[in-house]
């Protein structure tokens, strides 16, 4: 599939920004989905490790794996990924989703 190249950064940094504050806001039980459509997961993951460096609270599990990002601290995670097999089988409780 062709992705667009990431030119915005910025808009990519406050999508990454507004995932991790929701996920963070739900008091540690938070899960969000980002399925990516028009964005390479490769070239998202080197945004999320900048946004993770500056971030007061740190997620200390963050991992690509082909075609998914798994961004986790604890009971709290973030999914971003290429694939609409995962968008198409989220859990029931998944907290925030995202197709863009």
């Amino acid at each position: 599939m062709n992705y667009c190249e990431l030119h915005d950064k910025e808009h990519i940094m406050k999508l990454i920004s507004f995932l991790y504050d929701e996920v963070r806001s739900s008091s540690g039980d938070g899960d969000a989905l980002w399925y990516s459509k028009f964005y390479n997961v490769k070239d998202i993951f080197p945004l999320i490790e900048e946004f993770n460096s500056k971030a007061r609270f740190p997620w200390p599990d963050l991992t690509l794996n082909n075609d998914i990002i798994s961004w986790q601290n604890n009971q709290e995670s973030i999914f971003i990924t290429n694939k609409k097999e995962h968008w198409d089988n989220q859990p029931s409780w998944q907290q925030i989703s995202i197709k863009y």
